[in-house]
């Protein structure tokens, strides 16, 4: 499984909110991933499954501005997290639950950078009033 999207730079404000929302989007889709291998987790012969994004900038300056676009893909990865059980299954708890920790604060984050930026441009489009 891969999906691909492209960003096209320019001067737009709204070009930082699309990339927050793809990486939002992703750590969604990667919950949804480590949720199934926790379901795995005593399904015999499952492997553990992760979901990778890659990030490319196609970018350069003309006329002083950027031109371009930015390449998001998301591609599904078999992740052995330990030697396999005696059934063949590679789900260790411990990680997944390591990775479930981990996305969620990555989640947040962006959750908060791009609630600030809103908060930013609606500032901004009212002219700096409350």
């Amino acid at each position: 499984m891969a999906q691909f999207d492209k960003l096209h730079l320019g001067k737009t404000p709204f070009v930082g909110l699309d990339r927050l929302s793809h990486h939002l989007t992703y750590h969604s889709r990667r919950q949804e991933v480590i949720a199934g291998n926790l379901a795995n987790l005593d399904t015999p012969g499952y492997r553990s499954r992760d979901l990778v994004f890659h990030e490319q900038l196609n970018a350069q300056i003309r006329d002083g501005e950027w031109v371009g676009d930015m390449e998001h893909r998301e591609e599904m990865v078999t992740w052995d997290d330990e030697v396999p059980d005696q059934d063949g299954n590679t789900v260790s708890l411990e990680r997944q639950m390591a990775r479930t920790a981990a996305n969620t604060l990555r989640y947040e984050t962006i959750s908060q950078l791009l609630s600030r930026k809103l908060t930013m441009l609606r500032y901004g489009a009212k002219d700096g009033k409350q």
